[in-house]
């Protein structure tokens, strides 16, 4: 057994003040995703998503995010994995990102559209010819016999084909419906602040 009640963070970040706090939930998210670019280490854009399956069992894996306005947050993935079939089945999702360094956490609720075939093209051809192949060579959240005879046909793939977008590979858009921001704040009492879409956006303060 691994005791690890001794492991211990003391947060002092700076407090939020609802008041001072942008009454639209993406002008935060944009101030709070420029300051981890400047601060953190790594890849800043890798989000938790999480899904549902059929029996109501919950998913989760980390992807990247590519996009994100006032329409939505967007990533990339292969319609027919385990993720892509989940949110066939059911639309809602959950993202969350967490930024290590500014002791902040975002969580995003909402639910998940197909975007446009021109946009997933778009963002495909944008990507390293080597990783477009490797697209086209995965069957993504199948099982595997070995990792010989996938490396096997993505080398044939890249000396029979030029590379192509395959139609069960493209992008999904997450539309919000809900927010939490969370800053930590020394003792335990971090803050933590909810906006919520009821024909507009409203925030509120939630106990720690």
């Amino acid at each position: 057994m691994y005791d690890l009640s001794d492991f211990r963070k003391n947060y002092s970040g700076k407090s939020l003040e609802l008041e001072f706090l942008p009454s639209n939930p993406f002008d935060l998210f944009g101030i709070w995703f420029d300051d981890a670019v400047k601060n953190e280490e790594g890849e800043v854009n890798a989000v938790v998503i999480s899904t549902v399956d059929a029996l109501n069992k919950p998913h989760s894996r980390v992807v990247l995010l590519k996009e994100f306005s006032s329409k939505g947050f967007v990533f990339f993935t292969n319609y027919l994995s385990a993720k892509g079939k989940q949110l066939s089945n059911n639309p809602h999702i959950s993202l969350l990102f967490f930024w290590q360094k500014l002791q902040r956490q975002v969580r995003i609720e909402g639910q998940v559209q197909k975007v446009s075939t021109r946009q997933s093209d778009e963002y495909f051809y944008s990507r390293p010819v080597e990783s477009q192949f490797g697209a086209m060579a995965s069957k993504q959240s199948e099982p595997l016999n070995n990792k010989k005879e996938l490396l096997n046909y993505f080398e044939q793939l890249k000396n029979e084909n030029k590379p192509k977008r395959p139609k069960h590979w493209g992008g999904y858009i997450v539309k919000p419906e809900y927010f939490e921001f969370w800053q930590g704040q020394p003792n335990r009492l971090h803050d933590r602040v909810v906006y919520k879409f009821e024909q507009t956006w409203k925030k509120h303060l939630l106990y720690p």
